[in-house]
């Protein structure tokens, strides 16, 4: 037999005082999801043992020690609220009953009222509760904003429990500091099975709340008659039996839509389309005799755990609803399971495949089976699809209703953001941020207006960047900026610092400035010409002094301007003057030696006349 070491909290002579209650027995403690949570013992009447049995009185506190290995119960206080006195022979002893910490919040009145007040998160009416009282709250997971309709004066923990009601959430206790969170506990992977730790288990059911035909109305007697599809005012489940139906109605007087009453219907009908049906287990808590067990330890309620009595034929995986242990004895403890999903063949295969159950998404968290909601990981959307979130219920993937109205696939990133989304009407696939492939790539044409591949950005009508384009043909009426290379360019203007007509080998290039046109061979400049212009008119030359030639095989240069030569010219054949020509400012002393000769001839032709 373990000890106890539960304490007992009090005031004695004016003084805090701590107790062990060693004596203590039968030490019990019963939870339910979004329920009760207290711990019930006894202690005798023992001699020398009176301060510690006249402790054990209402509004004392009772705790767990903080290194208890339940981590459920470490550190957690208890107020007493209920002791009863008996006698059974010689031996006298209490019976105490004391209620976690957090019920106390009951003791605070709220005397706020809200009328009306639309869209609000749970933070709001939170805080509130939280005014005057040394208590704290927090929301874990994301809530949708929700309309507040006539809440107030009530006792606080009551008006906690229609928030949490309002907003489809779950409680969890730490002392004074409450969590509303999405969904309480996980799947760490505990396994109850026959001839290991199972010891018995009752199967419960029954149809007294079942429908299988519902009604629905909404406000001012708005029915689903006259929706697409619906001719008549109600839904039948997937599991209604002709000729055995249970009618029910459910009203939403809030609801002016016929879609949304419809959505509301399907959801309100999922959880009422089935027997009831919940499993008690009573079951050995290994882990309290073999530390090797202590990982697969149930934690707390709304922990799923896995079934397995092969012989009755039990498979399934479930929820814990209410679980009741023996913190400081090694026995049995008891839990009450629901929303159960029965195992298929492609479970185990995944188990096998995957080698550890902490490594299955879909009972991590939440999942659905046929509408019904038995784990969180996935969740209805609406009633028209799926909804899959990471251990922080941030919605990560959406299938089927992905917004309202809107239908499909749709991805998000840890920020909420939509991330890669298609239409299930179009086909159409949308992305936003980047799209990168990892190992892959691109195939295909793209259209779009804009964008930028690599250092070019493209724009309607324009392509800026740096870089090169290499290969083909560019066809437009400009291209402008850094290298162009490639075999063909075709139409009109060209415009850039330098165009080159080949990479390597003979090749022409034209640079801006004086408008210099060179040919290498590769490195090596071979010629040059440059045309500068001005105020003068314009000049051509040779930076390396060589002759420039002007035609070529015969052919003529006609020259529609004035054209001057300042440095000796040279003519090797003859010079052609038209008819029409008029020669200026050409006189016989511009040519060397001719005024000379002339003279000379001029003075034999004197002599011979003579």
């Amino acid at each position: 037999m373990i000890r106890s070491r539960l304490e007992v909290h009090s005031v004695i002579n004016g003084q805090p005082a701590r107790q062990i209650l060693t004596a203590a027995t039968d030490v019990c403690v019963k939870e339910t999801l979004n329920g009760q949570f207290y711990v019930t013992f006894s202690y005798p009447r023992l001699p020398d043992d009176n301060s510690r049995y006249a402790a054990l009185a209402e509004a004392n506190e009772v705790r767990f020690p903080s290194d208890l290995s339940d981590a459920g119960l470490a550190g957690q206080y208890f107020v007493i609220k209920r002791v009863d006195e008996e006698r059974r022979g010689l031996r006298v002893y209490k019976r105490v009953e004391a209620h976690h910490v957090a019920f106390d919040l009951n003791r605070y009145f709220y005397d706020g009222y809200i009328d009306f007040l639309a869209a609000q998160q749970p933070t709001h009416q939170l805080g509130l509760l939280a005014l005057g009282t040394p208590y704290t709250f927090t929301v874990e997971g994301t809530f949708p904003a929700t309309d507040i309709f006539e809440w107030g004066e009530k006792r606080r923990f009551d008006l906690l429990n229609e928030v949490r009601a309002l907003y489809n959430g779950e409680l969890a206790f730490n002392n004074t500091a409450i969590t509303l969170t999405t969904r309480r506990g996980g799947n760490y992977g505990v396994e109850i099975r026959y001839r290991k730790n199972l010891t018995g288990i009752v199967r419960k059911s029954h149809d007294m709340e079942r429908i299988t035909r519902l009604y629905g109305y909404g406000k001012a007697g708005l029915t689903i008659e006259g929706l697409p599809g619906h001719s008549v005012k109600y839904i039948d489940s997937t599991y209604a039996t002709p000729g055995h139906i249970y009618e029910g109605s459910v009203e939403f007087p809030d609801i002016d839509d016929q879609a949304r009453l419809l959505a509301e219907m399907q959801r309100y009908l999922a959880t009422v389309e089935l027997p009831k049906v919940a499993y008690e287990v009573d079951f050995v808590e290994l882990e309290k005799v073999d530390v090797d067990f202590r990982a697969e330890a149930i934690r707390s309620v709304g922990d799923t755990v896995t079934i397995i009595d092969e012989s009755m034929g039990y498979r399934f995986d479930a929820r814990v609803t209410e679980y009741e242990r023996y913190p400081f004895e090694p026995k049995r403890a008891r839990i009450v399971l629901a929303n159960f999903r029965e195992l298929k063949t492609a479970d185990y295969v995944f188990q096998a495949t995957v080698g550890s159950k902490r490594a299955i998404t879909y009972t991590t968290k939440n999942a659905v089976l046929k509408g019904v909601k038995y784990d969180d990981s996935v969740t209805l959307v609406d009633g028209f699809g799926m909804r899959v979130s990471d251990d922080m219920n941030r919605t990560m993937v959406r299938l089927g209703q992905t917004a309202p109205g809107e239908y499909g696939l749709a991805l998000f990133n840890k920020a909420g953001v939509r991330t890669i989304w298609q239409d299930s009407a179009t086909g159409n696939a949308y992305f936003s941020g980047t799209l990168q492939a990892a190992n892959g790539s691109f195939s295909g044409s793209i259209t779009a207006t804009s964008g930028t591949i690599g250092g070019w950005t493209i724009n309607s009508g324009s392509l800026s960047g740096s870089g090169s384009i290499i290969g083909g043909s560019i066809i437009g009426s400009s291209v402008s900026g850094g290298s162009v290379m490639g075999t063909t360019i075709t139409g009109g203007t060209i415009t850039g610092t330098t165009i080159q007509s080949a990479a390597s080998g003979d090749f022409v290039r034209l640079t801006s400035g004086f408008a210099t046109i060179t040919i290498h061979n590769d490195s090596n400049l071979q010629a040059s010409l440059q045309i500068q212009g001005g105020n003068a008119g314009g000049q051509i030359w040779s930076p390396r002094g060589g002759p420039i030639q002007l035609g070529i095989s015969g052919n003529t240069i006609n020259a529609v301007g004035g054209m001057n030569f300042y440095n000796y010219t040279t003519f090797n054949a003859g010079v052609h003057f038209d008819l029409a020509a008029t020669v200026t400012g050409f006189t016989i002393a511009h040519v060397a030696g001719l005024q000379t000769q002339l003279n000379s001839l001029d003075a034999r032709i004197t002599a011979l006349g003579g």
